[in-house]
């Protein structure tokens, strides 16, 4: 991975680190915890990339279905681009 792709990655890690304020609207809690869950696999997935080189296809696969069905609280196409080059560097 090429220092650009690691920075990109690291910025998306911040912003993932903090969720977005739980909602005061019970309704859409349940929405809420979904992305969460979906952004904490990326975050996850991004800090042991970084930190230690590796993912595997599996992992990266299994946490993109998070995404695809749940969504996140980032920018959807900012974390499709990430899901795209984690796979490119998947074992």
């Amino acid at each position: 991975m090429n220092p650009a792709e690691s920075l990109q990655l690291g910025s998306l890690y911040d912003a993932l680190r903090t969720p977005a304020p739980m909602p005061a609207d019970p309704a859409a809690m349940t929405g809420w915890l979904a992305r969460v869950e979906a952004d904490a696999a990326l975050s996850g997935l991004i800090s042991r990339v970084l930190h230690s080189g590796t993912a595997t296809t599996a992992e990266v696969t299994d946490a993109q279905a998070l995404f695809d069905r749940l969504g996140t609280a980032a920018d959807p196409a900012r974390v499709a681009r990430a899901y795209d080059l984690l796979h490119r560097h998947a074992e």
